[in-house]
């Protein structure tokens, strides 16, 4: 007979299991947890081939950038990047935006991160010729680069907007931006010209509030150098507006996927919901903010464009099984963002089958 009881006005049924049966059933289940993960093995991701390609393509690009800012007479201080990838730039300089993490640098310089961008970009299944829109500063210039590379053996189509601030250890040397990083890679036929405009950087995309008196004039001085469209506006809404029609036009419509590359104000807008966003791939937000206060992330979001988030470095790499700060750094291909877990599926429907066996079986001897 069953016993009902009520709780306010809403009506429960109590079932009763034998707690004999229950506690076996709670020892089939540890049992099945670690024999379960006994069986693990590891197989290649379906995405290897491309993966490694892309990685090897990033360490080919971070070997010739190095060589040429060494000849360019811009030493490499291996007190602070130890593997010489030249992409570690120096803590203090007129670019410097803000305090950055020297660890986060470094481990940004693997180049699993290409890797990790052709797992992310498949997984949003793009295909080649797709458009994808970069909003990067010059934080992590690794990353851009990372992000290039995997664009470039998945045949995609890049739009890059670059601003020139860079945290600590970032893209800070003034005569190795990656405006000159991209010049010469291009220059030696590694990767294409995908810089569509610069900006400024730092507070309000404008340099406000430098560390240097004359940072903003050396900062003109390098985006008009470069060639391209100049985006300089009053307001940041204004830059945000320039930036998101210049996307949009390069790309004859909407871009197939957003990249934010650091934390250029830009792309975050002034809200505070942009603190707590996940890393890497967002296809959905809990919330969207109104107005002026939002930046590209939520501006794409809320045209129903993917979002692919690079900021925290640390659990970027661990979520992903790539090496926190190494030195050297690993042969591309070793790490576990190229490969995937798979484990006996018999054990697990086994185990499965046996719990819910003690359940059943707790429910019809219930002494």
């Amino acid at each position: 007979m069953k016993h009902f009881h009520t709780v306010g006005s809403v009506p429960f049924n109590r079932v009763h299991i034998s707690l004999k049966w229950l506690l076996l059933g709670v020892v089939v289940g540890v049992a099945a947890f670690f024999i379960v993960s006994l069986s693990m093995e590891r197989i290649e991701s379906p995405h290897f081939s491309a993966q490694l390609s892309a990685a090897r393509l990033m360490a080919s690009s971070i070997a010739e950038l190095s060589s040429f800012r060494e000849s360019l007479g811009i030493e490499i201080d291996p007190s602070v990047d130890p593997n010489l990838t030249g992409l570690i730039g120096p803590e203090f300089t007129e670019l410097t935006t803000t305090l950055g993490n020297l660890e986060a640098k470094r481990t940004s310089t693997n180049p699993d991160f290409a890797a990790l961008l052709v797992k992310y970009f498949k997984e949003l299944d793009l295909k080649k010729g797709d458009t994808v829109a970069i909003g990067a500063s010059g934080s992590f210039p690794s990353l851009l680069l990372a992000t290039l590379c995997a664009c470039e053996v998945l045949e995609l189509e890049p739009l890059v907007i670059y601003s020139i601030g860079a945290s600590e250890h970032g893209a800070t040397h003034p005569e190795f931006t990656f405006i000159t990083m991209l010049e010469r890679l291009v220059e030696v036929g590694l990767l294409k010209d995908s810089l569509i405009a610069v900006s400024l950087g730092g507070n309000y995309d404008t340099a406000s509030g430098m560390f240097f008196s004359k940072a903003r004039e050396l900062m003109t001085e390098i985006a008009l150098s470069s060639g391209k469209i100049f985006i300089y506006e009053e307001s940041l809404q204004a830059s945000i507006e320039k930036r998101l029609e210049l996307y949009l036009q390069k790309s004859a419509g909407l871009p197939s996927v957003f990249v934010n590359v650091g934390g250029a104000s830009t792309n975050f807008g002034n809200s505070l919901l942009a603190l707590s966003l996940d890393n890497g791939v967002l296809t959905s937000f809990s919330s969207i903010p109104e107005g002026d206060e939002r930046g590209l992330i939520f501006e794409f979001a809320e045209l129903g464009v993917p979002v692919i988030h690079l900021l925290n470095i640390r659990d970027l790499a661990m979520e992903n099984g790539i090496p926190i700060d190494p030195v050297p750094l690993p042969e591309p291909g070793t790490s576990g963002v190229y490969f995937v877990d798979s484990y006996s599926l018999p054990l697990t429907l086994t185990f499965l089958f046996l719990m819910i066996l003690c359940v059943v079986a707790g429910r019809m001897i219930r002494k």
